[in-house]
């Protein structure tokens, strides 16, 4: 079977007919940020940002980047390292409870004149084609059912010669052995959230990338550990990501 063609891609946009488990999953997302399961710790992930944010930033500005997306934001733990990438970051996510609790740790370090926070879906954004010159998009993909039309979305808004950074989970991810997650598939889990959760080897990520014709540039297993999340997981915790860098050709 022959790869997809991704010049092909402006043609395909998808602005109806999310897939059921991904449209439902939307407030469900809104929900897990409201301040009743966020409470006194402010947020729902903590303060500190995946290590790969500040990687990505470097990769962003050594690209001479000058609007770059993070997508979805969630409540903003990745703007900081970020906001060294370009002179504009563009915090986009579904929730606007997120998005308010993103908007005050981008007040507390200093970087709320450089962002654009916009209510925003993977499926359909809403920006003009070739619009950015990267895109974050982390721990977002795993939970999608269609992973390739978020692809096709996010190669179509950024720029030729652009770059797209983000993650799949592993196996070897602590979500694996929760005790609140369920198995539902090979490699597919449904959490006490009930959010959707696919892990990928290097087979897998290969597989999907070359089904929408977006080969990556680099791959590489990220390893780190995190505080308690909240409610969501609480206890530290070990995780591990196939991290993976697409570069759109230029003109």
């Amino acid at each position: 079977m022959g790869s997809a063609d991704p010049t092909d891609v402006t043609e395909v946009r998808v602005t109806t007919g999310l897939p059921s488990p991904d449209a439902a999953a939307i407030p469900l997302w809104d929900g897990a940020y409201d301040s009743s399961h966020v409470r006194g710790q402010g947020n729902l992930w903590g303060d500190p940002p995946v290590p790969y944010a500040e990687t990505a930033a470097r990769v962003f500005a050594a690209n001479s980047a000058a609007v770059v997306l993070d997508l979805p934001c969630g409540d903003g733990r990745n703007l900081p390292p970020l906001a060294g990438g370009a002179p504009v970051l563009l915090g986009g996510d579904t929730s606007p409870n997120a998005m308010a609790i993103a908007e005050k740790v981008a007040e507390k370090a200093g970087i709320r004149s450089k962002i654009v926070f916009i209510e925003m879906d993977v499926f359909a954004t809403g920006l003009l084609d070739s619009s950015v010159d990267g895109v974050f998009c982390w721990d977002l993909l795993g939970h999608l059912t269609n992973p390739e039309d978020a692809l096709r979305e996010l190669y179509r808004i950024t720029r030729p010669g652009g770059r797209i950074v983000a993650n799949m989970w592993t196996m070897n991810d602590c979500q694996v052995t929760d005790p609140n997650i369920r198995e539902t598939g090979p490699k597919e889990f449904v959490d006490h959230f009930d959010f959707y959760c696919k892990f990928y080897d290097h087979a897998d990520l290969g597989a999907l990338l070359e089904s929408v014709g977006m080969p990556a540039e680099t791959v590489e297993v990220a390893n780190w550990r995190e505080p308690p999340h909240a409610e969501y997981r609480d206890y530290d915790h070990d995780h591990e990501s196939l991290v993976f860098t697409i570069s759109k050709p230029g003109t």
